[in-house]
């Protein structure tokens, strides 16, 4: 309403019929009970419902990857795991495969201290040994790779925009990829140096 004020736009009810078909009229006492009840809590719920219908399907998916992390394993078995095993069944080997792979995983960080445990998804992933894990190394990619936000990405092409500019519009793809945006690469100068120079450094001149 306050905004409505703003634009000097006047608030009125729309007109109600006696006899409703669809839905009854909206009740209220004033102009601004009447939006929040027939547009902003009509508009809300819809909203939520939509979201719930998007994501609460693979809410039981995604829960249950947390339990191949060695911080959760150790105090679980496979049935815990086993809603993210019939989602991602065809990426997998067969479940008793999977279910014995899990049980040496668990048995590997049983040995450990809980402090020496990794945390998170990409920690356990650099402790994790393809060739001996590979379904539990697959599984582990896929909490690694649900990314929390894209600022990241955002970022990227906030610098990206910054390097590709008019003046450098012909600067092909690989050499953009290959700029360190955000990783912190050392770069010794004498490197640079010895590869775009037109002569060798170490030809000695004659003037």
């Amino acid at each position: 309403m306050v905004n409505a004020a703003k634009l000097d736009i006047k608030e009125e009810i729309p007109r109600v019929c006696r006899l409703q078909t669809a839905r009854n009229n909206v009740p209220y006492s004033t102009e601004e009970e009447y939006y929040r009840r027939a547009v902003y809590v009509q508009y809300q719920n819809d909203f939520c419902n939509s979201l719930k219908k998007r994501f609460e399907s693979h809410k039981e998916t995604v829960a249950s990857l947390q339990y191949i992390l060695p911080e959760f394993c150790t105090k679980t078995d496979f049935y815990s795991l086993e809603a993210a095993f019939n989602f991602y069944e065809e990426d997998l080997s067969h479940k008793e495969v999977v279910q014995s792979e899990f049980m040496l995983w668990k048995e590997k960080w049983s040995q450990e201290n809980s402090e020496n445990l990794p945390k998170t998804a990409l920690s356990s992933l650099e402790k994790c040994d393809k060739t001996f894990f590979p379904n539990i190394y697959i599984l582990l990619k896929l909490p690694a790779v649900l990314p929390v936000s894209v600022a990241t990405v955002e970022r990227s092409f906030s610098s990206l925009r910054r390097l590709n500019t008019y003046l450098r519009n012909t600067t092909s793809e690989s050499r953009l990829n290959g700029l360190s945006i955000h990783r912190d690469i050392k770069i010794r100068d004498e490197e640079v140096l010895d590869k775009f120079a037109s002569v060798p450094r170490n030809l000695d001149f004659v003037l």
